[in-house]
């Protein structure tokens, strides 16, 4: 008795945790898959009369809307300077530096220098002037010997770049004389130079392509060259390369043609790229073509059955648009030659266009009279 209790007690903890176990995976799987699983969707009106069932005709990221009377929009985008150059700094030492070595006496000098940008620095070189010259010069960096040969007017030395540090110290003294005598140098004009590799060969710019853009479009740029060293340019749209030239100095504006393939509705990236030389591209430009009277143009199709669910009322058309902000939006709004008027501040508005649809393909239109953005425009058969 007390045997088959326990093999009952057993059993009922095991439904009890299955039971768990589905209960929690039904809640954590994906709210389509739950739907699928548990036979059906959510109901419409929520007292189980029928199932939401939403067919999309048309769902589309239109992006920025702006009034145009031209067959043109033209997109005016920041200049690019891209360079690849070495630039130097000079850091004055000392005006003179008199140095001298005998058997008995012996004049040195410590000379300070800070570097800035240690990280980056390509070169860096002490010059200066010797005068006056007798025996070796000796010079040491941070503790290091760099130098010990005779020197005679203009010297430039190298400074090892793994020597060197934010704070250094040259360290100048002279060789001592064979016998009697004394060796000994006259300095003038110490300097160290350093060099820094400055480079920015690409650089991009972001810009938006509204949907009233058929996305053909001519790339309009002048170059000014601060230093010609025959560079090659390439210029990318989304990536793919549209440009691929040795740069020429002249004053010319340069025209590309892109094909609409090349760019796309909402954010392109423009890219610019340089191998070598120093170059400014201003009155960069993109003359974007535009449909007629600069309307936004979409075409869907609605089929027999999908018409005829809307003839009979089984299913309405909704035209929705989600906005990006509270501003004020205005647009004429034509379906298939069927006008209204949009005039909103909120972000969402929707329409019942179901009389306005016909079978097969249907032409929506939206005029703008007010610049803004359309987030997503969708038009859904909802039962």
């Amino acid at each position: 008795m007390k045997r088959s209790q326990t093999e009952a007690s057993s059993i009922s903890a095991f439904i009890f945790l299955m039971a768990l176990f589905i209960v929690i995976y039904v809640l954590l799987i994906p709210p389509a898959d739950r739907e699928e699983l548990l036979g059906g969707n959510t109901t419409k009106n929520g007292g189980g009369e029928g199932v939401l069932d939403k067919r999309i005709l048309l769902e589309q990221e239109p992006g920025r809307l702006k009034i145009t009377d031209d067959d043109s929009i033209i997109h005016d985008i920041a200049s690019i300077n891209l360079y690849q150059k070495d630039e130097p700094k000079i850091n004055d030492l000392a005006n003179s530096l008199y140095l001298e070595k005998s058997l008995l006496s012996e004049t040195k000098r410590n000379l300070m220098f800070n570097v800035d940008d240690l990280e980056n620095i390509e070169k860096a070189s002490l010059i200066f002037v010797a005068l006056v010259g007798k025996g070796s010069l000796k010079i040491n960096l941070n503790g290091i010997d760099i130098y010990n040969s005779y020197s005679e007017g203009l010297t430039d030395i190298i400074l090892p770049k793994d020597l060197m540090q934010e704070s250094n110290v040259l360290k100048f003294s002279v060789s001592p004389p064979l016998v009697f005598g004394k060796n000994n140098y006259a300095l003038s004009s110490l300097k160290i130079r350093e060099s820094y590799e400055l480079t920015n060969t690409r650089e991009t710019r972001a810009f938006e392509l509204s949907g009233q853009e058929t996305g053909n479009a001519e790339l309009r740029y002048s170059i000014y060259c601060n230093k010609n060293e025959n560079g090659r340019l390439r210029i990318f749209m989304n990536e793919e390369e549209i440009e691929n030239q040795i740069i020429s100095c002249s004053s010319v504006e340069r025209k590309i043609d892109i094909d609409s393939e090349d760019m796309v509705s909402g954010e392109n990236e423009l890219m610019f790229e340089i191998d070598r030389g120093d170059y400014l591209f201003k009155n960069i430009e993109l003359e974007s073509e535009t449909n007629p009277l600069g309307y936004l143009s979409y075409k869907f199709s609605v089929t027999e059955s999908e018409y005829s669910d809307i003839l009979d009322e089984d299913s309405e058309a909704v035209l929705s648009l989600d906005f990006n902000d509270r501003e004020d939006k205005r647009a004429t709004i034509s379906i298939n030659g069927n006008e209204f008027t949009l005039d909103t501040e909120n972000t969402n508005y929707e329409r019942d266009i179901s009389r306005l649809l016909e079978e097969g393909t249907n032409f929506l239109r939206i005029y703008p009279e007010s610049e803004f953005n359309i987030d997503l425009l969708k038009i859904t058969l909802e039962q």
